[in-house]
């Protein structure tokens, strides 16, 4: 409760929202183009999750005052048939980890159970 209306009392930075296409993608920066030309921009990813976008990959960005952040890319297709609620973590290389809903952890696309085995 404190947080929110501290939000609200403070005067908050303008920013704008663009929709990008990556350019190229290092380090935790991509460059990416949009609507006002070009920028770099830094990726925001939750935490414990590191990733950097491929070229041609459709961006969301943010343009503040001061910082320019990727927040993500676009998907348009499901190719792990995800329901809602479950997570997909998957490489350009092939490599897959799938958290399903029932509690099923597929390792490219093997069942895998761990934990209390007696």
């Amino acid at each position: 409760m404190k947080l929110s209306k501290g939000m609200l009392n403070s005067k908050m930075p303008s920013c704008r929202c663009l929709a990008g296409k990556v350019v190229v993608g290092a380090d935790r920066r991509i460059a990416a183009s949009h609507a006002d030309g070009m920028g770099q921009f830094c990726i925001a990813a939750p935490k414990g999750v590191d990733y950097v976008p491929q070229a041609e990959d459709d961006a969301v960005l943010l343009q503040g005052e001061k910082e320019k952040i990727c927040i993500g890319v676009r998907r348009v297709d499901n190719p792990y048939a995800i329901e809602p609620g479950e997570l997909a973590l998957y490489s350009q290389g092939g490599a897959s980890i799938i958290l399903k809903n029932d509690g099923t952890v597929l390792i490219n696309g093997q069942p895998y159970t761990g934990g209390n085995n007696e």
